[in-house]
């Protein structure tokens, strides 16, 4: 990753929010009723989702900063 263009910041963000979204959903295994369910899987799928937009974005702008797209 290039130095300067704060993407380990933004990286350990997705990082961050990957890791809450995973232990939202384990919720549901821990306690299953329909409301921890829903709840769960709604907005832990959104934190892993946009934890994964993060990351893309970062290595799209890495990418064109070293010149490679």
């Amino acid at each position: 990753m290039s130095k300067g263009n704060g993407g380990e910041g933004l990286i350990r963000f997705a990082c961050i929010l990957n890791i809450l979204g995973l232990v939202l959903i384990m919720v549901a295994i821990f306690k299953l009723t329909p409301i921890t369910l829903v709840v769960s899987i709604t907005f832990g799928g959104i934190l892993i989702a946009f934890s994964l937009v993060l990351y893309i974005f970062v290595v799209i702008r890495d990418l064109r900063a070293r010149g490679v797209i």
